[in-house]
């Protein structure tokens, strides 16, 4: 879709379509990546952006798209490039280079078979999509629509499907495809079925006007992976790279992806000392996963609208009052912070008969129950703290158990340790949620790589970040304390040391960092 037709559409209309153009630069760039010899379709083509830079180089085009205003926008673009008296629109008559059908691309009639598929498909979450939508993917693609599915993976899908053995792939798509659950049917399908060709990050430009996605370049062959096949990772810090193809890259087998935990698809750093450390760390033979260590588990979440508000008081209140960290209606992250915990003074009615009643039942109480490690879902890096109590949580936050021999305060410098918020940064930096914060979940986190040690140095520093009196000057040292000690143990060069201290500031406003981008609660 083209910037102009775009920009006729409202906000609500884009967002309720999962609408948004495609900037020239990224439909040249998949164009030739994909190098079509025949004939190219997109099966959502709006407005006919990667049609036109088609047709423009002779090459015969379908397109489909539900929003008629959109299709005859682009019926008037292909017959400016192409011949009226050789293109039938919904025709594709002998002699036709074109052929354009409004419609549904999940259910997609051409009239050729497509050498090369290009598009950027709608981007729709599957709970605010209509309901004949959700139930139209869920028919059509039962192995791949699952869960809290977004529509663009049925997209992809769909054009898949069409395109014969050897046909190439090439769409625009949000990186959470690289690591989302949801996606997961979907990234093995690729991994075992497909040559992944190349991944382009471009999330962190704002590719997308008003739109909260963080896209990357997907181009890929319909043909299983050769032994020793090598992904081509890049990454675009100006959309003016695209047009030259001038931007750093780097490989990683496809293989190791399908070994991953969940399949994912983590990017390789493209630069040389950052690619080196991820590769060590993530390959460490003498490192054991977090989830050996530590049992993570969800919290208290409450789905039904108004359902919160008969549970949850500022002062204790029913049958089975409890503390609640994490309480505060609109408070965030708030109640924890790296090391410290500061309780809002909310309250909880933790009655498991009545909630279960209420059809929304809450976590076993015993969850709460001892020592455990509380870690906020969405922060600028990984924020974690001790609870001692048996406050209940809310799900802004998970809840660590001990399940190994590792005691809780050396997981937990570990955890909040500059190091592990870095290497979590890159492998699943398609969990981005906006302003810079990162989505942490149980799942990945549990993959991160744990050496063990003597725990009592880390330990002892943990404790005394601990300490809620600490002075600031105190607790900086101590942090510092606990970065090199952990430095140390996972055996980073200096170069490496520097990358990931200049990567993860200390605090917001300390000398040389930029202010704004990390507050004081990551602290």
């Amino acid at each position: 879709m083209s910037d102009d037709y775009d920009a006729s559409l409202t906000m609500a209309e884009r967002k309720r379509h999962g609408v948004f153009y495609t900037p020239g630069p990224v439909v040249r760039y998949l164009l030739r990546a994909t190098a079509p010899a025949g004939p190219v379709a997109d099966l959502s083509c709006g407005d006919g952006a990667f049609l036109a830079e088609a047709a423009g180089l002779g090459l015969p085009v379908m397109g489909i798209e539900q929003d008629a205003a959109a299709l005859a926008r682009a019926e008037e673009r292909l017959s400016v490039i192409i011949p009226p008296l050789i293109g039938e629109r919904g025709q594709g008559g002998e002699g036709a280079r074109y052929h354009l059908h409004c419609g549904d691309g999940l259910i997609p009639d051409l009239p050729w078979t497509p050498d090369v598929v290009l598009g950027n498909p709608p981007y729709l979450e599957a709970k605010k999509a209509a309901a004949a939508l959700k139930a139209c993917c869920r028919r059509l693609f039962p192995d791949i629509a699952r869960g809290g599915f977004d529509v663009f993976i049925c997209f992809l899908k769909a054009g898949l499907d069409v395109l014969p053995s050897g046909g190439r792939l090439g769409y625009i798509v949000p990186n959470k495809v690289l690591v989302a659950e949801y996606a997961r049917p979907l990234r093995e399908l690729l991994l075992r079925e497909t040559t992944i060709l190349e991944v382009v990050d471009v999330s962190d430009l704002p590719t997308f006007r008003d739109a909260a996605v963080y896209p990357v370049l997907l181009v890929l062959r319909k043909a299983p992976p050769p032994a020793g096949h090598r992904v081509r990772a890049g990454q675009v810090t100006d959309l003016a790279q695209l047009e030259t193809g001038d931007f750093p890259r780097a490989e990683i087998p496809q293989a190791r992806w399908a070994a991953t935990a969940r399949s994912v698809c983590w990017l390789p750093p493209v630069d040389p000392v950052a690619r080196g450390l991820v590769d060590r760390l993530t390959a460490d033979p003498r490192a054991v996963r977090l989830g050996a260590l530590l049992a993570l588990r969800w919290a208290v979440s409450f789905h039904r609208a108004g359902l919160r508000d008969r549970f949850i008081f500022p002062s204790p209140r029913g049958r089975c009052p409890r503390p609640l960290i994490g309480g505060k209606r609109y408070h965030g992250n708030a109640d924890v912070a790296r090391y410290r915990l500061a309780w809002s003074g909310w309250w909880i009615d933790y009655d498991e008969d009545r909630a279960r009643a209420e059809g929304n039942a809450l976590p076993p109480a015993r969850l709460f129950a001892g020592p455990k490690l509380l870690i906020a879902q969405n922060a600028r890096r990984i924020v974690a703290t001790l609870d001692a109590s048996d406050s209940a949580c809310k799900d802004t936050f998970l809840v660590g158990h001990q399940r190994g021999d590792a005691p809780l305060a050396y997981l937990l410098a570990l955890l909040n340790s500059a190091l592990l918020s870095y290497l979590y940064g890159v492998l699943f930096k398609a969990t981005h949620v906006g302003g810079g914060y990162l989505h942490y979940l149980g799942s990945y986190l549990e993959s991160l790589p744990i050496r063990l040690a003597d725990p009592a140095p880390l330990g002892a520093l943990a404790a005394r970040l601990l300490d809620p009196d600490l002075p600031g000057a105190d607790r900086r040292a101590l942090d510092r304390a606990v970065d090199e000690a952990v430095f140390d143990l996972y055996e980073l060069t200096p170069a490496e040391r520097a990358l990931v201290t200049a990567a993860v500031p200390y605090a917001w406003g300390e000398p040389g960092q930029r202010r704004g981008r990390w507050k004081a609660e990551d602290w």
